[in-house]
């Protein structure tokens, strides 16, 4: 079997990131990594694996690079982080656009023109269940597939 040249775990003596005193790294392995010859351990892990009581210990000179798994870590993740956040920011919008019709400044306009608000409550909700709308397709993209 090949050497493994990605090990992903917790870092169990976080001091060693700062201290330059510390020789290695401790890591709590995660299943795959503890017993890589199981076919029940191969990835992708769709399914919640508990984590191990096993820690290896990674020399600090052995380690080219310590990351976490963000949007630079791979297009996987750049694409979660960009399609979440933005369909996080246009929630955000609809609440806000809600809370404005629902506080007493939309009041102003039902007085004015009652239909004017209708046209905009019911244009907001169009655009509610657009975003829910994305979301059933967003969901199954990067949490079941």
């Amino acid at each position: 079997m090949e050497p493994r040249i990605e090990i992903s775990g917790h870092l169990e003596n976080r001091e060693a990131l700062t201290d330059p005193n510390a020789k290695e790294y401790e890591l709590g392995l995660d299943p795959v990594f503890t017993d890589p010859n199981n076919p029940a351990n191969d990835r992708p892990h769709f399914l919640y694996v508990p984590p191990t009581d096993k820690v290896a210990k990674i020399e600090k000179e052995d380690v080219d690079r310590i990351d976490s798994f963000g949007p630079w870590h791979s297009a996987y993740f750049a694409s979660y982080f960009t399609i979440t956040g933005l369909h996080g920011a246009h929630v955000l919008g609809g609440v806000l656009v809600f809370l404005y019709m629902w506080l007493p400044v939309s009041k102003k306009i039902y007085q004015r023109n009652p239909e004017h608000l209708a046209n905009r409550v019911e244009v907001a909700g169009l655009f509610w269940h657009f975003v829910d709308l994305v979301w059933i397709f967003v969901f199954p993209l990067f949490y079941l597939l």
